[in-house]
């Protein structure tokens, strides 16, 4: 697996599960590995709310360079569901963002979440990743453990309360290809980007 500022690169024809509690952290996270991705050769899709002015500003302001071969792709909220549906049934790039993806099937009852996650499954296994953005305790609790269950890998950003400050961290639970992790590694998030403090283990 490569290296993006410290942070490990996606496994290719994976589904993972990238989490944190109602932040933006995550959503920087999967702009990362898209940009480079797309800097790499690879078409990217960026299916999100936001419009694509606002995501173009994020990336300026972290120094992450543009890419012909990144493609936002605005969604309607009126028509979330359908249009990131439609995405998902004809993949058009080997990378596919689904930013947020726990807002997005947020009504979905258990069995067509379970529907929708084999189809994610099968896509990947045929060529395309897909990284889930999953805000912590959107969906009901069942719903979010069968994503993290069926998922090839987890990447979870936490915020622990030290003293009068705020320290970050990355948990990887799971990683398909890899030894489960034991300690969780301290990271910045800063005008530099984002950067991991590969000497700090914690656990």
């Amino acid at each position: 697996m490569a290296l993006v500022n410290g942070l490990e690169m996606v496994p290719d024809h994976s589904v993972l599960c990238i989490e944190d509690h109602s932040g933006n952290i995550k959503s920087i996270y999967a702009i990362y590995v898209a940009s480079e991705w797309a800097k790499n050769g690879s078409p990217v899709h960026y299916l999100t709310l936001q419009v694509r002015e606002d995501v173009m500003k994020k990336m300026a302001l972290l120094r992450i360079p543009e890419s012909e071969n990144l493609t936002i792709v605005e969604i309607t909220p009126a028509h979330a569901r359908q249009e990131v549906l439609a995405e998902i049934m004809n993949p058009g790039a080997p990378l596919i963002v689904i930013d947020p993806f726990s807002v997005f099937f947020a009504e979905d009852s258990f069995t067509e979440l379970s529907a929708l996650l084999f189809s994610l499954v099968s896509a990947s296994r045929k060529g395309t990743t897909f990284l889930l953005m999953v805000d912590s305790g959107v969906l009901p609790e069942r719903q979010e453990n069968l994503v993290r269950a069926m998922a090839d890998g987890i990447i979870q950003f936490v915020v622990v309360p030290e003293g009068d400050k705020l320290k970050h961290y990355i948990n990887i639970p799971k990683m398909r290809g890899e030894f489960p992790r034991t300690k969780m590694l301290s990271f910045t998030l800063n005008e530099e980007g984002l950067q991991i403090d590969t000497r700090e283990r914690h656990g």
